[in-house]
């Protein structure tokens, strides 16, 4: 038995000085590698959701203790409560997260297209009837539209300086709503289209100018977000 008490402690020393012995390893390694796993919108939305769990097993624990009349202190309630709403929390961050990755996977194959922007149509002074129209532009642009019910286009049309301004602004305002008739006959729907008349064009007064009697339509088309309700 005497033995025995002298060679535990020696085994423990022996123990302990091995153990001191030992380089420490590095860990810096792992650790990047643990961080890369949650990098990214993707790696973010699975760190928030588990974490979001996490809250939501205490919240749960204290919800059983509560209801079975097993708890320790009246703050227990109110710890439970919290616990929720961390959850809750982030598991908000998390779905924002998870919309971020959404659109960085979807937005490149939608409606990526540069705005169409155009001169469709050619007037001559005091005219509201177009001498020239751009059909193709018209019917590629109509259907368009069509295609895209989230798009629209403003419809842009001026004079020159030929006759009185007012006279111009009504004369402009008529140029717009007329090739906004063309686009409608072509898939356009008219609430996707905004008429802007601009009257007169900047130059010399009384002057003719065709660069100036013309209609444009300019396309706009909104951002794609995954998820626009999320906030």
């Amino acid at each position: 038995m005497k033995k025995q008490y002298i060679t535990l402690p020696l085994a423990a020393l022996a123990l302990s000085l091995t153990a001191c012995t030992n380089p420490k390893i590095d860990t810096s390694d792992l650790k990047a590698e643990i961080d890369a796993s949650r990098a990214g919108h993707y790696g973010q939305a699975m760190l928030h959701e588990e974490v979001s769990e996490e809250y939501l097993e205490d919240a749960n624990e204290i919800l059983g203790h509560l209801e079975k009349d097993h708890y320790w202190n009246i703050n227990e309630k109110q710890k439970a409560i919290e616990a929720a709403r961390a959850a809750a929390h982030h598991r908000l961050e998390s779905e924002k997260e998870m919309c971020k990755w959404l659109t960085e996977v979807h937005a490149q194959n939608h409606h990526h297209v540069e705005a169409i922007h155009e001169t469709v149509a050619y007037f001559k002074t005091g005219s509201a009837v177009p001498f020239k129209v751009e059909e193709k532009s018209i019917d590629r642009i109509g259907r368009w539209l069509e295609s895209h019910p989230d798009a629209t286009a403003a419809v842009t049309a001026s004079t020159d300086t030929v006759g009185k301004p007012a006279a111009n602004q009504a004369l402009s305002e008529k140029r717009a709503n007329a090739v906004s008739q063309h686009l409608i006959a072509h898939g356009a729907r008219p609430n996707q289209l905004t008429v802007k008349a601009v009257g007169e064009a900047a130059g010399p007064d009384n002057t003719p100018n065709q660069n100036h009697r013309v209609a444009i339509v300019i396309t706009a088309h909104p951002d794609y977000i995954d998820c626009p309700n999320v906030k």
